[in-house]
């Protein structure tokens, strides 16, 4: 049997070849860099972890908690592990298998011994025959125990495609896993600048109801002394009531935030997670942008279609496989007794090798049908890799084009901010006066509040831009990252 294992071995060694087409990466045109500016602050101190560059302890504790806490990120934890475990069924295929089997049998067996005398004497009407038989009974048994071996060598490469296939599946949901991390880290970013804004926003709430409340108090000291009208009293307090009403749907849309805040960090939403902020932080810096090439490294969803791709096209090779014959090597050895209980014991030990071989003949086409099904596939993962990879071009594209429009529309609003505090000031100067009327308070007024709103707005959307465009870029998420 050693001897013919070996000749098998050596016969095969010289005509085992692998179906399919190895991976190569695909060229992809690339535009050697970004067509916008980047908008990011000049000069400003770099930090590894982009939204560091905020300097908020506050905020860099709930993306720690949101990555290491989020039920999105362990179930993809889970699906790796799975991943991980198929690697290892893909490689044992194409190892031989060793088993053991036994069996017991016991059989009763009964044995008849008769035996008889005859004997006569002469004599009227006299005659005796006699005669007697005895049985025995008992278990006879066998007993058989033995190694059962198979190999099914991999003549033409269709188990290794499988374990490339296996691998590649493992680095996508690698990079799958990954994307979900740079995902949660920007929506924790978001949603706590977010927070920020309202709240900044609800302290010039605050500010706007103590200046109109103070007019409404000279308004109607003006009118007990005859110098207003009682219309002037009432423009003042319908000014109040509708800057209250401006709260209600922050308070809500804090609700909200502080809520999705729990959810990303795998928490029951209530729980208290913020404590109160010094308004919305401005970024000092982060880490470099990159170029477009850098797009093909960086963003853990291009790096997934591309394992996927590479997957797809192994699987051409396991396919392709099955079309070529199959070699199979089952074998046993096997120590049986038999003639137990029956005093003639008998003891043999058995060894065979045997040789199989499927040669593929006719299927009616189903075999070519499965390489052009997965030839097909190979080519949509080749598309999607492609449109994913355009789809994070435009991501970055776009987030440039928004920072940089965002930071003019807040440098805009902070001087109409800015115009609006001397213009209350003038108008309540003249109302004083008597050299203008209160509508032109209460109109400053309201412009004041809804440029100082917009400006906040602005402001917070200039930190989201950038938060966006980090995302955007694939900029590292953990410290594991920034050392890959």
């Amino acid at each position: 049997m050693r001897r013919a294992a070996v000749a098998c071995g050596l016969a095969l060694a010289g005509c085992i070849t692998t179906a399919g087409p190895d991976y190569e990466p695909p060229a992809l045109e690339m535009p050697e860099a970004y067509t916008a500016p980047s908008g990011l602050p000049a000069g400003a101190a770099e930090t590894a972890l982009w939204w560091r560059g905020y300097g908020d302890s506050g905020l860099d504790d709930l993306v720690a908690l949101a990555l290491a806490g989020n039920l999105d990120i362990a179930a993809a934890e889970a699906r790796l592990s799975e991943a991980r475990a198929l690697v290892g069924v893909a490689d044992a295929i194409g190892g031989p298998t060793l088993d053991i089997g036994s069996s017991i049998e016991a059989e009763n067996v009964v044995r008849r011994e008769r035996r008889s005398d005859r004997s006569g004497s002469s004599g009227i009407g006299t005659s005796s025959t006699s005669g007697s038989s005895d049985d025995e009974s008992g278990l006879e048994g066998a007993a058989e125990a033995g190694l059962l071996f198979s190999w099914v060598p991999d003549l033409f490469g269709g188990q290794k495609r499988g374990i490339e296939a296996a691998e590649a599946e493992l680095r996508a949901r690698t990079f799958l896993r990954d994307d979900l991390a740079r995902i949660t880290a920007v929506e924790v970013v978001r949603r706590y600048l977010e927070i920020r804004r309202d709240e900044a926003r609800l302290d010039l709430i605050d500010a706007s109801l103590g200046l109109q409340r103070h007019t409404l108090d000279l308004v109607e000291q003006r009118y007990q002394a005859g110098l207003a009208s009682r219309l002037d009293v009432s423009r003042a307090e319908a000014q109040v009531a509708a800057t209250q009403a401006l709260r209600g749907p922050l308070r809500q849309d804090l609700a909200r935030a502080r809520a999705a805040l729990a959810v990303l960090s795998g928490r029951v939403p209530g729980a208290p997670m913020l404590a109160p902020g010094d308004g919305m932080p401005q970024y000092r810096g982060g880490p470099p942008l990159g170029l477009p090439r850098d797009l093909l490294r960086a963003r853990p969803d291009v790096r997934a279609a591309e394992a996927f791709l590479a997957q797809a096209t192994a699987e051409i090779g396991v396919a392709e496989a099955e079309l070529y014959p199959m070699l199979s090597i089952p074998g046993d050895l096997t120590w049986a007794i038999s003639g137990l209980g029956s005093g003639e014991v008998i003891e043999s030990l058995i060894a065979t090798l045997a040789l199989g071989l499927d040669i593929p003949l006719f299927d009616a086409g189903g075999r070519r049908a499965e390489v052009a099904a997965a030839e097909a596939r190979s080519q949509e993962a080749l598309l999607l890799y492609r449109g994913t990879l355009l789809n994070a071009l435009a991501d970055v594209e776009v987030a440039l084009a928004n920072l940089v429009a965002a930071q003019e529309r807040r440098d805009d609003l902070q001087a109409a901010a800015d115009a609006s505090d001397r213009a209350v000031a003038q108008a309540e100067q003249l109302y004083n006066q008597g050299l203008t009327g209160f509508l032109d308070v209460l109109d400053a007024q309201r412009t004041l509040l809804d440029n100082h709103q917009d400006l906040a707005e602005a402001e917070a959307a200039v930190s989201l831009g950038i938060a966006d465009l980090y995302s955007a870029v694939g900029a590292p998420v953990t410290k594991a990252d920034v050392a890959r």
